[in-house]
């Protein structure tokens, strides 16, 4: 998939690798998914415990994980397949008779308990092989300090009873976190996928290129604008990264930006994507479930952190791109913005018809899902662009490699339903959430800087939804339990578990990034670092300030929005060292110094207003005092491929 434009890629690197027997299972996944959400059930006149989808669901994922195991063909593939099937008839017989099985569960009959094992030992394996080993050797922890128990201060759990009751219990395997995949992450992907295969990843792409090229650095301003729009939906840094980063990194390194800094652009934007509003990469709909708040609450109090993320992104590549004297494209080489516009104007509904349904009627998000779908599907039906029209075929092919991708999501959330259960039922939660007090002191700013650092370490390769519910699971409580408002902890968990994404040493996002870029990964990963700076430092933020989640009264909001913006504004000029002019080591450090003193949000103390001031007094000196300017060198940017223009 690396190094085709999104236009030829009929088949992301997924479906390349699964045979007819994973493509028919993604595709039961995926009916399997819209039949529970719009209850079909009923219309047979049949009756069924969540669990009992749920259960089918993770039969389904483990078997197509299963089955694309090895080479094609191999002994082992067809070893793994059928492994994967004796999995998948377990967990049937589990949905089957769910209801005999949680009432025989209390006697615990031993081949209840064998069907138990077998099935976990199952799922961590595939887990371990497909996903990572970090979430595995986790839960494998968590199990093995449950049977521990008394030896380490917890209740004691016997064998039989832990392996039935992650099993079986709606707190352990079949409980929220698959849930969530089966309900909202599953539809969430199946509607990435058609609008990518309707082209609305590719009028994305060309909308950014339209609204930022003719602007100096419009290569990667458009590249931003791309990978957020795409990347709030798409539920996966790294699949962003592919699948717009072929696409935007060789249209920036053409128009002079370095290798290392085209990959960290795209790296920084796709990341940032998982945290901007309305969708979040579904995080933000799990987060929601678990503070039983509406998810409007959410997505307004993520809204200012995440474009203060972009805009310390915008403000940064802008002074490269003045730096470095990179100009806009040519007017040739970038698409009419209104005829652009209206080519793809379809597109839009379907987001109308998400936020109609998120803010005006506060439906569910799994029905908010299910109406976007609709609507897109009806409006690609109807209305083709540059040629590509929604058919039968592609609406069943876009199913199949929303099962293949999402059987893996699925895994993880499985993985994650352990780890809450074992939590829940010995308690260790509690326990860590008080080794993390004593560890802090009582500093309430050493626990925050001795949370993030778990936190990108734990969220090290893995997904957005499945770094969160596991932070959630294992983080949250200590922050809580400090006195710490539930949904700044969550959003704090949240940015630090993506943070991972381009956080050396392993910046999955930065790494692959690179490879396209053909740079230095470990250039590339500094520069996403330098870029992404804000996001390391807002989550404190508002922590200590609810006026930045648009909480409080009308003026704290707007004072702290208003000083956070300049302040970051500020910053990025010391971190570019360019500001309307090249600046020096003095004052780039002031810019530094002045521009975090804005970042404190003003409050109503003297000390506070006194700091604003003169961090926005210093800013306004050091902006306009004289100094002999540099003439930036020109460095004209190299006509476009067609292939490289969205």
């Amino acid at each position: 998939m690396i190094g085709k434009p999104v236009e030829q890629q009929d088949k992301p690197a997924a479906s390349l690798q699964a045979g007819p027997v994973a493509r028919f299972l993604g595709l039961l996944l995926v009916v399997l998914s819209l039949a529970w959400l719009t209850e079909l059930h009923r219309f047979a006149d049949l009756v069924l415990f969540t669990e009992q989808p749920l259960a089918l669901a993770a039969g389904l994922s483990l078997a197509i994980a299963a089955s694309m195991l090895f080479v094609p063909g191999s002994p082992k593939r067809i070893a793994a397949t059928v492994a994967g099937f004796v999995l998948l008839a377990l967990l049937g017989y589990v949905a089957a008779e769910y209801q005999q099985l949680s009432i025989t569960a209390s006697m615990r009959p031993g081949w209840l308990v064998a069907l138990s094992v077998v099935v976990l030992v199952g799922i961590l394996a595939l887990t371990g092989r497909v996903v990572g080993l970090v979430i595995m050797l986790v839960v494998c922890a968590f199990i093995g300090a449950a049977l521990i128990g008394p030896w380490i201060g917890l209740p004691t759990v016997a064998p039989d009873r832990l392996a039935i009751y992650l099993l079986l219990d709606p707190n352990g395997l079949l409980g929220l976190p698959m849930r969530v995949a089966l309900e909202i992450v599953v539809p969430f992907v199946f509607f990435g996928e058609l609008l990518r295969r309707t082209g609305g990843g590719e009028y994305m792409t060309s909308l950014s290129l339209a609204g930022f090229g003719r602007y100096r650095g419009g290569s990667a301003k458009a590249a931003v604008g791309a990978s957020a729009l795409f990347g709030t939906i798409s539920g996966n840094t790294v699949s962003n990264v592919v699948s717009t980063g072929v696409v935007t990194i060789p249209m920036m390194r053409r128009t002079g930006m370095k290798p290392e800094n085209a990959g960290a652009i795209e790296a920084t934007a796709s990341t940032g994507g998982q945290l901007m509003p309305p969708v979040m990469g579904s995080a933000a709909f799990i987060m929601a479930d678990m503070l039983r708040v509406p998810y409007a609450e959410i997505m307004v109090a993520a809204l200012v952190p995440a474009l203060l993320y972009y805009a310390a992104i915008f403000v940064q590549i802008d002074r490269i791109a003045a730096r470095s004297g990179i100009h806009e494209l040519p007017d040739s080489e970038v698409p009419r913005f209104r005829t652009l516009f209206v080519a793809g104007a379809h597109f839009l509904v379907p987001f109308a018809a998400l936020f109609v349904a998120f803010i005006a009627f506060q439906t569910r998000p799994q029905v908010a899902a299910l109406m976007a779908i609709g609507v897109l599907v009806l409006v690609t039906a109807l209305r083709a662009y540059h040629g590509q029209r929604l058919n039968p075929r592609a609406l069943i092919e876009a199913a199949i490699e929303t099962g293949i991708q999402a059987a893996p999501l699925i895994l993880i959330t499985a993985a994650a339903g352990l780890l809450m259960g074992l939590i829940s039922l010995t308690g260790l939660g509690f326990s860590l959430a008080a080794d993390a007090l004593a560890l802090s002191g009582g500093s309430g700013a050493l626990l925050l800087v001795i949370t993030a650092l778990i936190a990108i370490v734990f969220g090290m390769g893995m997904p957005t939804v499945a770094v969160y519910i596991m932070l959630a699971t294992v983080l949250a409580p200590a922050l809580v339990n400090a006195g710490i408002a539930e949904l700044p902890a969550h959003l704090f968990i949240l940015y630090f578990g993506m943070l991972s994404m381009v956080t050396p040493p392993v910046a999955l996002a930065s790494i692959t990034a690179a490879k396209i870029a053909n740079a230095d990964m470990w250039r590339t990963s500094w520069a996403a670092v330098k870029l992404a700076w804000v996001a390391y430092i807002v989550p404190f933020l508002f922590i200590y300030s609810p006026a930045l989640l648009l909480r409080g009264n009308w003026l704290e909001v707007v004072l702290a929005v208003f000083t956070a913006f300049v302040g970051t504004t500020a910053v990025s000029f010391a971190i570019i060292g360019f500001s309307t002019r090249p600046v020096g080591p003095i004052q780039r450090i002031l810019f530094a110094v002045f521009g975090i003193m804005l970042l404190i949000p003003p409050g109503t103390d003297i000390v506070t207003i006194i700091v604003n001031l003169i961090g926005g007094a210093g800013i306004l000196v050091l902006l306009f005092a004289p100094q002999a300017q540099r003439k930036p060198a020109s460095r004209a940017s190299a006509p476009l491929n067609k292939e490289e223009i969205a």
